[in-house]
């Protein structure tokens, strides 16, 4: 069972779960791919933060982890 939890940082993430960082880059966080852009801004940056920042709906977020079979928690 593949969890990730909203308040947890891009860095821990995609160390987690790998595949991550290929979905975040096609929802439109072109950074994540930049050379160590995770490694820096992605220990402090979460999907929430970055949903906002980015001006992407949170909702559109979830709905895609979850087709990609995660469960997705920390939405409050």
């Amino acid at each position: 069972m593949k969890k990730i939890n909203l308040n947890d940082n891009l860095f821990d993430i995609v160390t987690l779960y790998p595949e991550v960082k290929d979905i975040m880059f096609e929802l439109g966080f072109k950074a994540i791919a930049q050379p160590g852009m995770l490694q820096t801004a992605g220990r402090y940056m979460t999907i929430k933060k970055g949903a906002k920042m980015k001006k992407i709906a949170l909702d559109q977020i979830i709905q895609t982890l979850e087709e990609h079979g995660f469960i997705v928690e920390g939405e409050n």
